[in-house]
């Protein structure tokens, strides 16, 4: 009989309890302090730098003031704000490259540098920012967090010296999604959230951008296709509906998305892109990843797998593990599998596909969700 069939969801890493010996914190305790770092006056500001300049180790400090600078709207000397931001992100990649004590985790964009376009833009304090990750991965060439983090922080300004990290990693979909930022100018993410920045007429003219749109426009790989048509559209279309982009992106991504599965790829998110200029102001519905466990309690209607006699028979238990698609009205638009017992997985995904989810929104807006699916499949007797 089927003991039991249930959701389940690896939940978010916890960073461990604060500590003075450096160890991360918890990541609540991080959201917290970035929020209230974005609340501070600039008396509060003040008083923290002093703090951090006596205690050079106060990162709940520190974290605030990240979070204050990335925060500012205006600023009577902005050289001075830029100088002493840098010298605090410093700080946090020097002595914990890995995670940074949870900020670069949970932060958003606090720590990011961009190079050109905004109040807070810092050519040499990104090139400072850049040579730090550049020698932590030095030190530590076969860690992927510190890979990822170096490509996360010199992507925009030093595109050339991230395809050489990722074509070394054989990565074909962050070199798909590296291309795609070149050719739509991308000066870089949002400071205070993961929202994109800027599309640049010096970046989108650039050199890379140029070699970029070559290299996707003779691409045979379904995985950098796939990532980059996701990147154009998506991403384009964000950007021409908030009145950022003055050119019609829709032709090539339309392309790579038709290029794309042509090659065979089957990538989930593939099958929610727009590939029309959407209203301006109106952005196109965005795509939400949702841990297993949240999304399990907005289910309205789910059907129970049935147990296959052969593999009853066999005594097959196990977890059939599937990453899901849910569309705008709640049902389950596609399912693509990522392990299990294959005597149980077609059983698993006829049930699944059945299912409903109560609409999710984000501002009031329906948003497609990406979630994780696990059907456990236990005898208890026969």
């Amino acid at each position: 009989m089927l003991a039991g069939i249930c959701l389940a969801f690896v939940l978010p890493h916890a960073f461990g309890k604060p500590a003075k010996s450096g160890k991360p914190l918890e990541s609540k305790v991080v959201y917290d302090l970035v929020e209230k770092g974005a609340k501070l006056s600039s008396q509060d500001a003040e008083r923290l730098e002093a703090s951090v300049k006596a205690k050079p180790d106060d990162v709940e400090s520190k974290i605030q003031l990240v979070s204050y600078y990335a925060s500012l709207t205006n600023a009577e000397d902005w050289n001075a704000i830029k100088a002493t931001r840098v010298a605090h992100i410093l700080w946090f990649i020097e002595h914990d490259p890995k995670v940074g004590f949870g900020l670069f985790q949970v932060s958003k964009g606090l720590y990011r540098l961009h190079c050109v376009g905004d109040p807070l833009a810092d050519p040499a304090g990104f090139e400072l920012v850049a040579h730090a990750w550049l020698n932590q991965l030095d030190k530590h060439p076969k860690d992927d967090v510190v890979l990822g983090q170096t490509i996360e922080a010199i992507e925009y300004c030093k595109p050339e010296v991230a395809e050489k990290l990722l074509l070394a990693r054989q990565d074909a979909a962050s070199l798909g999604k590296l291309y795609a930022s070149a050719v739509l100018g991308l000066n870089g993410q949002s400071y205070a959230t993961y929202d994109v920045g800027l599309s640049l007429p010096e970046l989108r003219q650039s050199a890379f951008a140029k070699h970029a749109y070559s290299t996707l426009d003779s691409s045979k790989n379904a995985e950098m296709l796939a990532a980059a048509a996701i990147r154009v559209l998506a991403t384009g279309g964000q950007l021409w509906a908030d009145g950022k982009l003055d050119w019609d992106y829709t032709p090539f991504g339309t392309k790579l998305l038709t290029m794309a599965r042509a090659e065979g790829s089957n990538a989930l998110m593939l099958s929610t892109l727009q590939t029309t200029l959407p209203a301006r102001g109106e952005r196109p519905p965005v795509m939400l990843r949702v841990g297993g466990n949240v999304q399990a309690v907005n289910l309205i209607r789910k059907v129970t797998p049935r147990y296959p006699d052969a593999a009853r028979q066999r005594r097959i238990t196990g977890t059939v593990r599937m990453t899901a698609l849910i569309g705008l009205d709640g049902r389950v638009l596609n399912l693509e599998l990522v392990s299990g017992p294959r005597e149980l997985v077609d059983a698993s995904l006829e049930a699944a596909r059945q299912w409903i989810y109560k609409p999710t929104l984000l501002n009031g807006k329906p948003v497609y969700v990406l979630t994780r699916l696990d059907i456990n499949y236990e005898v208890s007797s026969f």
